[in-house]
C-alpha cells in the first residue's frame, strides 16, 4: 500500500530508512536476542499507530484467515501480533546474519523433511525451494549454509533503498546470492542455467506481482498465485519443494521441506500438473497459516489487491 503523495513517500522513506538500521543496530548491540525483540515490539506498535491504513488491511486479511469479523478481539490481537512477529523476524535475520552459523543452527528445534531436500538434489537437476512471506524465510539461507549449500534467492527489491541495502548485505554474509526482479521483462534464462547446473533456487510463491497468476481457493476465496516457479519447474525438470521456516512460542525456529513436486507431461498435460502442484503448495501454506496466523506477513488487502483490481 503506497501513498500517492510524493511528500508522504519521502517522509515514509526517511522513516523506514531509519527503522531498519535501528533493527540492525539492536541486533548487533544486544547480546540477548530478547532485548532486541523488545525494541522491535515497540517499533511495531508505533508503526501501527502512525499507519492505520496498514492495520485496516491486516485486519481484513486476518479476519479472512480466521473466519471471524474484522472487529473481533482475537482478530485484532492476531493482526497486531503479526506486525510484531514481522519486526522480530527482521531482528533475527540481522542478529544471526552477523554471528557464527552455529548460533542460528542451535535455535532450530526441528528440521522436517531434509531427506526430501537431499533426494531432490540427488536427481542432479537442482531444486526450486518455494517459500512464502511467512515465518522467517530469510533465515533459510543460514540453515542451508550450515549444510554446505548455497541458495540463489529470487526477490523483488524493497521500495526503500536503505532496507534493501541491509537485506542484501545480510544475505551475502549468509551465503545467499540475490537475484532481483522487477516483474517487467525478466528473463528466466539465468535461472534455467542455475538449475541445470544443479543449484538451489529460492522463490516466493504467495505474491502474484506479475498479475497473470492462476486462481486458487485460499481460506474460502479464490485468489491468484504466481505461475512463474511452476513454469520454470516444467521447463527445467527441477522439482519444487515447499519450504517454510517459522518460530514457536519459545522463539525457537522450525524448518519444513515438503515432498518434491515434479511437473511432467506435454503442454496440455503440463498445465494440469502445474495446477495440481499449485493446489498442493497452497494447501501446505494454508495449513501453516492456520497453525501460526500471526506469521504470514501481508500488509495489503490480499484477496482484494488494489493493483489487481486496477489492471
Amino acid at each position: 500500500m503506497q501513498s500517492n503523495s510524493k511528500l508522504l513517500g519521502l517522509v515514509y522513506g526517511a522513516v523506514f530508512g531509519s527503522l531498519f538500521p535501528l533493527f540492525h543496530f539492536a541486533a548487533r548491540t544486544f547480546s540477548r536476542r530478547e532485548r532486541a525483540h523488545d525494541i522491535a515490539d515497540q517499533i511495531a506498535s508505533a508503526f501501527l499507530m502512525f499507519r492505520p491504513r496498514y492495520l485496516e488491511a491486516i485486519l481484513g486479511n486476518t479476519a479472512q484467515v480466521m473466519g471471524l469479523g474484522p472487529l473481533h478481539p482475537l482478530v485484532d490481537r492476531t493482526a497486531r501480533d503479526m506486525v510484531r512477529q514481522h519486526a522480530r523476524a527482521w531482528v533475527d535475520f540481522f542478529y544471526y546474519g552477523q554471528r557464527p552459523v552455529e548460533e542460528a543452527l542451535a535455535q532450530f528445534a526441528s528440521l522436517e523433511g531434509t531427506d526430501h531436500l537431499d533426494a531432490a538434489l540427488a536427481e542432479g537437476r537442482g531444486a526450486i525451494l518455494l517459500t512464502a512471506h511467512a515465518g522467517n524465510f530469510e533465515l533459510g539461507g543460514v540453515l542451508l549454509r550450515g549444510r554446505n549449500l548455497k541458495v540463489h534467492a529470487v526477490y523483488k527489491p524493497d521500495r526503500f533503498e536503505a532496507v534493501e541495502r541491509l537485506r542484501e548485505s545480510m544475505r551475502s554474509q549468509g551465503g545467499v546470492v540475490g537475484i532481483p526482479v522487477d516483474g517487467v521483462g525478466f528473463s528466466t534464462l539465468p535461472l534455467v542455467k542455475l538449475l541445470r547446473e544443479g543449484a538451489l533456487v529460492g522463490m516466493q510463491g504467495d505474491r502474484d506481482f506479475s498479475l497473470n497468476g492462476v486462481s486458487m481457493p485460499f481460506f474460502g476465496r479464490d485468489v491468484p498465485f504466481p505461475r512463474g516457479p511452476w513454469e520454470l519447474a516444467a521447463m527445467t525438470g527441477a522439482p519444487i519443494i515447499t519450504t517454510f521456516f517459522y518460530t514457536d512460542e519459545e522463539r525457537r525456529f522450525h524448518a519444513h521441506f515438503g515432498e518434491p513436486i515434479h511437473i511432467y507431461g506435454e503442454r496440455g498435460q503440463r498445465m494440469s500438473a502445474i495446477e495440481a502442484g499449485m493446489r498442493a503448495y497452497v494447501a501446505d501454506l494454508e495449513a501453516l497459516i492456520r497453525r501460526h496466523p500471526s506469521q504470514w506477513y501481508c500488509f495489503y488487502p490480499f484477496w482484494d489487491d488494489p493493483a489487481r483490481n486496477a489492471s
